[in-house]
């Protein structure tokens, strides 16, 4: 067998990315294996979300033997070059696997994806490369290089080590016309997965069971349809501005979702995962009447406080938008502004959601539900008292029946807020992810802890309860800001809790588009193909 490339996938078995880099290798000719190591599960937890099932995504252990497997598999390819793509949260699997590798192949290993780009000197502690940014192109320049025996050193956007130190090539100009990327690779050829300590044959699920990965029984398909993000939030990524926002034609896109329709008879939903969704109007208006005239099928996609427009998100609607999520991360507008670099006021989070909230009025195809999440971070230590009466008045200001989606925050290896919270001592460089082997953004979501008494995180707890209660229909306003005012049940926030289900219950149980909404997520895979590909366990 010729020497190829393998391209290892931690904990992320539809790595969008590495999909995109597995196509471009293969448009050159260049032989590639795509190796998905483990999938993401979810847990059972106490979110009190508005929604019919409470969990968030983990990780589960590495078994002995699915290292074991890895490595066989590795060496029966003998790959010319490894490809290790990861985040902050799996440093130390992969230095784990890198050693391994080291140990029984003599051959290159490059880190890529996030933490490589943002903590480049750390990951050549134990890469022999990293890809700094966008490795569309730089991959198959290295790889093609490397198989032909041609030096490599000055590969643009690589890093790496030499025997004096490292070499930090200069950073190519960005791929300008993101037309001229290929489709990511979704074919079953060359696919490896590893979880549950065996080879997962032909059993490539996603990691919450709605559907199967690959064609031609795809049920679920993710695309973006831009790089980059037009915001710079200090706890983004995108805050340190290392990737310029370009955008595909709409031509392009739709051509791309017209081949994914035809090439899956299953294919019942589009994820566009773009950071805002709703950039350029004239853009977004002739991919709503295409969309709507072409392909036609339910889509989720995010939003932001400061792209809302009445037009854009009708005409979306129509189209098939059901399902978004707009992050505001706190109510209070001295917090956005000062600590999350965000510029949207408390009076435009308000309208936008007004405007969302608007489209449940508009039926897709008959169905009413439009799912609407919000997402909020409560754990951070410079908000108080005064931050989070600020932010309870945000919440009782919106309409009734979203899904709150609160987070940790989770400081990343040279994030702007990291920088500043370290500046202040807030947080050691133990509190950076990837510092030590337990991982703080795996457990992202915030739980009801009944154990939190007395100081800053009590506080924090118990407004998060609040906030909770802001999200149902059947618990009036009022009554919220009586228990704050009061602070009734603060010293009890396990009855705060139990209140808090009981009410979500019931507002779960008297609005039917909240089944309606759940027929639909159970029936993306038909239940005669998940028996076809023993797949009924995946069901979470």
């Amino acid at each position: 067998m010729p020497k190829c490339v393998a391209l290892v996938s931690l904990f992320n078995y539809d790595n969008y990315g590495l999909r995109l880099l597995m196509a471009k290798l293969e448009s050159k000719d260049i032989p590639v294996t795509f190796i998905a190591f483990k999938r993401l599960t979810q847990k059972s937890t106490k979110t009190l979300k508005n929604d019919l099932t409470e969990a968030y995504d983990c990780q589960s252990e590495v078994q002995e033997n699915e290292f074991e497997l890895l490595m066989s598999e590795l060496m029966q390819l003998k790959p010319a070059l490894i490809g290790i793509s990861l985040q902050s949260a799996h440093v130390h699997l992969a230095k784990r696997i890198t050693a391994m590798i080291k140990e029984k192949l003599a051959v290159p290993v490059i880190w890529g994806g996030a933490h490589p780009t943002i903590d480049p000197e750390g990951c050549l502690e134990h890469a022999d490369m990293v890809c700094l940014g966008e490795g569309i192109e730089a991959l198959p320049e290295l790889a093609g290089r490397i198989l032909k025996n041609e030096p490599y050193n000055d590969t643009a956007n690589i890093w790496l080590r030499n025997g004096e130190g490292i070499i930090r090539n200069p950073m190519r100009d960005p791929l300008e016309n993101l037309d001229d990327m290929p489709l990511p690779a979704y074919g079953q050829k060359n696919k490896i997965y590893i979880d549950e300590g065996r080879l997962q044959q032909g059993n490539s699920i996603d990691y919450i069971g709605f559907g199967l990965l690959e064609d031609p029984y795809r049920t679920i398909h993710q695309t973006m349809t831009a790089l980059g993000c037009p915001m710079q939030c200090s706890f983004c990524i995108h805050g340190l501005r290392l990737e310029k926002y370009r955008r595909r034609s709409v031509d392009n896109v739709i051509r791309e979702l017209k081949e994914v329709k035809q090439n899956n008879p299953y294919l019942k939903m589009i994820f566009f995962w773009d950071n805002v969704f709703h950039v350029d109007k004239k853009w977004c208006l002739e991919f709503a009447e295409r969309y709507k005239a072409e392909i036609d099928l339910p889509f989720y996609a995010y939003t932001h406080p400061l792209a809302a427009d009445r037009e854009v998100f009708t005409s979306l609607r129509k189209a098939g938008w059901v399902f978004t999520v707009m992050g505001f991360q706190s109510g209070c507008e001295q917090t956005r502004r000062d600590v999350y670099n965000r510029r949207e006021t408390n009076a435009q989070i308000i309208s936008s959601a007004r405007e969302l909230n608007r489209l449940r009025d508009i039926p897709y195809h008959g169905k009413s539900y439009f799912k609407i999440y919000y997402d909020v971070i409560i754990n951070n230590p410079l908000e108080g008292e005064e931050s989070f009466a600020e932010s309870l008045e945000l919440m009782l200001a919106l309409p009734k029946g979203f899904v709150l989606n609160a987070f940790h925050l989770t400081f990343f290896p040279n994030y702007l807020i990291t920088k500043d919270f370290l500046s202040r001592g807030l947080i050691s460089g133990q509190d950076i992810e990837g510092a030590t082997d337990s991982s703080k953004s795996l457990d992202w979501i915030v739980t009801f802890n009944k154990d939190v008494q007395d100081g800053p995180m009590q506080l924090h707890m118990y407004h998060y309860l609040l906030f909770s209660l802001a999200q149902f229909r059947i618990f009036p306003n009022s009554l919220i800001r009586l228990i704050a005012r009061r602070k009734w049940f603060y010293n009890h926030m396990m009855r705060l809790y139990q209140l808090c289900s009981i009410v979500r219950l019931v507002d779960l149980a008297i609005w039917p588009q909240n089944y309606q909404w759940a027929w639909e997520v159970l029936t993306i895979l038909p239940v005669s193909l998940r028996i076809r590909r023993r797949c009924l366990v995946r069901l979470s």
